[in-house]
């Protein structure tokens, strides 16, 4: 995993630096400290942001960022179908992956223009894409005062729940019938959460939390979160979460589609403190 870590980290070898006086001053608001969430698909991303969103300075869209039309094409989920909850497994070779070397001006003003329709006056910026764990580094291009929150969660869970909704997401029924094995779900969830830990070198503003944890201590680590963005927790309120729907989402697997899970994705499994649920595929060392 760490030689994975370590060819992700040499794309970019600096900070990324950019002369601030281009801003276009037509705008409407100066967007500051904006909130973007992001995470491997079903891991817990659309609870944070809706949990988020109830703050008083907040505010953004109602829909995910990359499926906002007017947006250009390198923030939007614009490839097809295919890649819907996959876009992190190897055969598609990162295809939404940008960072600081992609930067375009004309992309830059597009996007502050469009974020502005979503802020309301006095508040600060917030918007989630699943995707957005691919193009994080060219968020912080564009917005370098931008903070960035992860959500990670259960390997197995996420698996489950990407084979499942890509073949029927009620919320999406434009991707109906997308045919998944349970070894490209795991790859996507492996793969996923690999950039996310990369990041931890690049991102100056980001922090990583785990599902789990905000569905068990959603007050603590909701006002984790709020302390780590500088915003003030007073009469935040604090959502219930339902606690067992990892649990659920396992029971459904078979026991070949747990062990093709831990085959594939046990050293980030245990990376993040999950048990491996077949101890009989246990790795000697990581």
């Amino acid at each position: 995993m760490q030689t994975i870590l370590n060819n992700i980290n040499q794309i970019e070898d600096s900070e990324y630096i950019k002369d601030n006086n281009k801003m276009n001053t037509n705008f409407d608001q100066k967007i500051e400290k904006p909130i973007f969430i992001f995470s491997c698909s079903n891991s817990g991303s659309t609870i944070l942001w809706n949990a988020l969103k109830e703050h008083k300075v907040l505010s953004g869209p109602d829909i995910e960022g990359q499926d906002i039309e007017e947006l250009p094409d390198s923030m939007k989920h614009n490839l097809g179908k295919a890649t819907f909850r996959l876009w992190a497994h190897p055969k598609f070779r990162l295809c939404y992956y940008a960072t600081k070397e992609d930067f375009n001006e004309e992309d830059k003003n597009n996007i502050i223009s469009v974020y502005n329709d979503y802020l309301k006056p006095e508040t600060r910026f917030i918007t989630k894409s699943p995707a957005d764990t691919l193009r994080a580094r060219l968020i912080q291009a564009y917005f370098p005062d931008a903070y960035f929150i992860a959500i990670v969660r259960n390997g197995y869970t996420v698996s489950e729940g990407i084979v499942r909704k890509r073949k029927d997401d009620p919320n999406r029924p434009q991707f109906k019938g997308l045919y998944t094995t349970i070894d490209e779900a795991a790859e996507q969830w492996f793969r996923a959460n690999t950039i996310i830990l990369s990041h931890e070198k690049f991102l100056k503003n980001y922090k990583i939390i785990k599902y789990e944890d905000l569905v068990n201590k959603p007050e603590e680590t909701l006002n984790s979160i709020l302390n780590f963005c500088d915003l003030d927790d007073n009469n935040f309120p604090i959502p219930a979460f339902n606690r067992n729907l990892n649990e659920e989402q396992i029971s459904r697997l078979s026991d070949y589609e747990l062990e093709t899970i831990t085959r594939i994705a046990q050293p980030m499994l245990i990376h993040f403190d999950y048990e491996i649920r077949k101890k009989e595929l246990r790795w000697s060392s990581i």
